[in-house]
């Protein structure tokens, strides 16, 4: 079993705890240094038994095959250049960039280096068991022809005015920041629409314009099927609690829950496996919370507690290092995901008209 040892640049970003926990139960896999210009680092580097380091000391020690950043969006592509350059693998947190140029140096760099250099982006909600499974029943046809999507997202009431959702360099606030998760499991289902229709604004009587709230009502606009998509940054529930995806079928339909993950599914006819009628499945209620209530002194954002969907997502990446398996969370969605936002705000700043998803060409690295 190849033995995977691993670094980070950056830790600011609540995740990275989580995906430290992941990594560390799975056989003969190490996460053993961080490095980061902010002085939490030292707090970090304690609490979950890391050596401290420069950038330099992490990619150049040899013994470390693969990295994970936790960085603000706009440093994160140049860090994942110099640890793929180093000959590492990497995980890049979602949404992998601050911009779609961003993601587009991360594609082109991809395909510069070996298959065996795993490039994954950190979008793990795609990776819930419900998601999962209502996946495989579209793609086997069990309700049919899929003619309609409907599918909300919501960040928790406040987010929107942390630093991590005001960063300067990233093109948009909690939409880009938060909703990409919620678009990124559609895209992972459905695959990217053709164009949106879009309308992104601020709720005068909660935030004002300097905020990064991001409410925004979306048409994705598929050639043969119908799909909306409701964002707000005021949830007062926890994180994905009331985050849904309805599918509607010509022979039945799926409701997809996030936290605690939920699917029911209604078939007019035996398929699947599945009886005629209503089969719900439901995550234990007895799980985690999203969130840990103790104060995270390392980010401004809570560390989580639930990490169910990083526990998919690390073995996904070990695994790909390891064996060759397919990327759980490629770059190519990650860059749809970045063209979708993009052509959000393009809509909304003409009055909701359409915006094409845009492929521009692959754009060198420098």
């Amino acid at each position: 079993m190849k033995p995977i040892v691993v670094g980070l640049l950056g830790i600011t970003h609540p995740h990275a705890s989580a995906r430290v926990r992941a990594l560390r139960e799975i056989e003969n896999v190490e996460v053993v240094a961080a490095a980061d210009t902010d002085p939490r680092l030292g707090y970090f580097a304690e609490k979950y038994d890391v050596e401290l380091r420069d950038i330099d000391g992490v990619l150049d020690d040899e013994r470390i095959n693969a990295v994970m950043i936790h960085s603000k969006s706009k440093d994160m592509v140049p860090h994942a250049l110099r640890a793929l350059a180093a000959g590492k693998s990497v995980v890049v947190e979602k949404p992998g960039g601050g911009t779609v140029e961003d993601l587009l140096q991360l594609a082109e760099a991809e395909r510069g280096v070996p298959s065996t250099q795993v490039v994954q982006v950190g979008y793990n909600v795609r990776l819930a068991e419900s998601i999962t499974r209502a996946k495989q029943l579209i793609d086997d046809g069990a309700i049919g022809e899929v003619v309609t999507v409907s599918a909300r997202g919501a960040a928790m009431v406040g987010e929107h005015t942390t630093e991590h959702l005001n960063q300067p360099a990233d093109m948009g606030g909690v939409l880009w920041i938060l909703g990409c998760h919620m678009l990124d499991s559609l895209v992972h289902m459905f695959g990217a629409p053709e164009s949106v229709n879009a309308r992104v604004h601020k709720s005068t009587r909660l935030s004002d314009e300097k905020s990064r709230e991001d409410s925004a009502s979306v048409l994705l606009n598929y050639p043969d099927m119908s799909a909306t998509f409701s964002f707000d940054g005021h949830d007062k529930l926890e994180w994905f609690e009331s985050s849904r995806i309805f599918v509607y079928g010509t022979r039945g339909m799926l409701e997809i829950g996030i936290l605690p993950q939920r699917l029911r599914v209604y078939l007019d006819e035996p398929a699947a496996g599945l009886a005629a009628g209503w089969t719900e499945w439901t995550e234990s209620h007895f799980t985690p919370p999203f969130a840990r209530t103790e104060s995270n002194k390392f980010s401004e954002l809570p560390e989580l507690e639930n990490i169910s969907n990083f526990r998919t997502e690390m073995r996904g990446w070990v695994n790909s290092m390891r064996t060759g398996a397919p990327n759980v969370a490629p770059v190519s969605d990650a860059l749809s995901v970045a063209r979708i936002v993009d052509a959000c705000y393009r809509s909304s700043n003409n009055n909701g008209g359409m915006a094409n998803i845009v492929e521009p060409t692959l754009i060198e690295v420098p």
